[in-house]
């Protein structure tokens, strides 16, 4: 299956997929679409059309249907087929505020105790960030981004939280998150963020966790309210930052969910 071509639907122009499977792939598009408002709630995805809009059989578009239920995306109805379920800037927003709130979990974990062959890992990490400054790919950055935030949950030891954040993306919408540049789209944004995470870096081997927690948390929030404004303009929504639900205030619950023992 080939999307890498622009399509008269929208004028844009897709990117070729990574090595994947058939229904990940369709999925992966589907969802990205889906979070956009290219594909409106309420709507309903036929396999056969689908089927002939990717080029491939009805059996991909059918699991790739089953994996977009499980994000939380698709409702399937008994004799009445799958229908694109409702995707709100606030459901947005508080899958990285849960996000925000599980990884500075970790972060003041890591930093108080860590494991420290991750502390090595995570350096690399920063490397590679401050490599990617001056290179014009937000996606490839969001990613190395992605796999620091990763290193530092696996870095705190507690492997309940890491299972908890493997979850999440497996489970929600996270996974469509990035499929489209939403952040790190100037030099500036990825300078910043670079710095944050190695500032995040130093204070976990200095062994200071309110320090690491805070700037952490400055990058992980600023992720969030970069990609949400984005995301309102491109399905041109109202986007009111101040009604949103805080990490700090749902953290205290989360906190305790991720340190009960496995």
């Amino acid at each position: 299956m080939d999307r890498s071509s622009p399509t008269a639907r929208d004028g844009r122009t897709e990117r070729r997929f990574a090595p994947r499977t058939l229904p990940d792939q369709v999925a992966e598009e589907l969802g990205a679409e889906i979070v956009s408002g290219r594909r409106k709630a309420g709507a309903r995805l036929v396999e056969i059309d689908l089927a002939q809009e990717f080029g491939v059989s009805r059996g991909p578009i059918r699991e790739a249907i089953r994996i977009l239920e499980r994000r939380r995306l698709v409702e399937l109805l008994p004799r009445r087929g799958a229908y694109i379920k409702p995707v709100s800037l606030k459901s947005v927003a508080d899958l990285f505020n849960v996000r925000t709130a599980l990884s500075t979990l970790a972060v003041r974990t890591m930093a108080t105790a860590p494991v420290e062959s991750y502390i090595d890992t995570l350096a690399r990490r920063c490397d590679e960030l401050k490599a990617q400054v001056d290179v014009d790919d937000p996606i490839a950055f969001a990613r190395t981004t992605t796999r620091a935030v990763k290193t530092i949950a696996r870095g705190s030891g507690n492997e309940l939280l890491v299972e908890l954040l493997t979850d999440l993306a497996n489970q929600t919408v996270w996974t469509m998150i990035w499929k489209s540049p939403l952040d790190y789209q100037t030099r500036d944004i990825r300078l910043a963020s670079a710095d944050l995470m190695a500032a995040t870096l130093k204070a976990i081997r200095q062994r200071k966790p309110n320090a690491a927690v805070t700037h952490f948390g400055q990058l992980l929030e600023g992720d969030r309210d970069r990609a949400l404004a984005t995301l309102s303009q491109i399905r041109g929504e109202a986007f009111d930052l101040s009604a949103l639900i805080h990490a700090d205030e749902s953290g205290v619950a989360l906190q305790a969910l991720a340190a009960r023992p496995a």
